[in-house]
């Protein structure tokens, strides 16, 4: 691994309503709630919540994600992705670049476009420095861009990732994970 070198791309798209719904009910920190108890939840704050225009019920702002009404409402295009799931997305990008035996130390990104329903993102990434930190961790960072099919990079940002060295026989993991479930895999990259 040297500085210049680029990621393999991942690609995520086109981004379609399982792939949001699937995220809300795994992972989204909001309350969606149903019937009376979202009804009252409204009621106490109604910036919570907005009338569908097509189906005249109430419905969570955070419809913006899987309610092309709710979009259009906010002033939005169409229904767009969260933030913090398309960081998930660039993860992945850099997981599987370093493999199991390094650690993310940092991951940056700032969010400059909505990813709309039906976008593909292809996040991409490029070793810019190799290094030893502070704290003798055998790093590299990596600049990272999220461009979507118009060619608009929806999430430009950078991370720095510590990786294993055979030659020093250090394992990131080792720190967060116990010695018996460290000493790897043997893949992924290398300081």
């Amino acid at each position: 691994m040297k500085v210049g070198d680029e990621l393999q791309p991942v690609v995520k798209g086109p981004f379609g309503m399982t792939d949001i719904i699937a995220y809300c009910v795994g992972a989204v920190p909001v309350q969606i709630a149903a019937h009376g108890v979202q009804l009252r939840l409204y009621r106490k704050h109604p910036a919570w919540g907005f009338r569908d225009p097509v189906t005249k019920a109430w419905e969570p702002i955070y419809g913006v994600h899987y309610s092309h009404a709710a979009a259009k409402g906010a002033g939005a295009l169409y229904a767009y992705d969260v933030g913090v799931q398309r960081h998930g997305w660039l993860i992945n990008l850099l997981t599987n670049w370093m493999g199991d035996d390094a650690r993310i130390k940092s991951c940056q990104a700032q969010y400059r476009q909505f990813v709309y329903h039906t976008d593909a993102v292809w996040f991409r990434g490029k070793v810019t420095r190799k290094y030893m930190d502070e704290e003798g961790e055998h790093c590299v960072d990596i600049e990272t861009h999220g461009i979507n099919q118009r060619n608009e990079d929806t999430m430009p940002g950078r991370a720095t990732v510590i990786l294993p060295s055979r030659e020093a026989g250090t394992w990131p993991v080792e720190k967060v994970l116990p010695a018996k479930e460290c000493r790897g895999t043997g893949k992924g990259v290398y300081f």
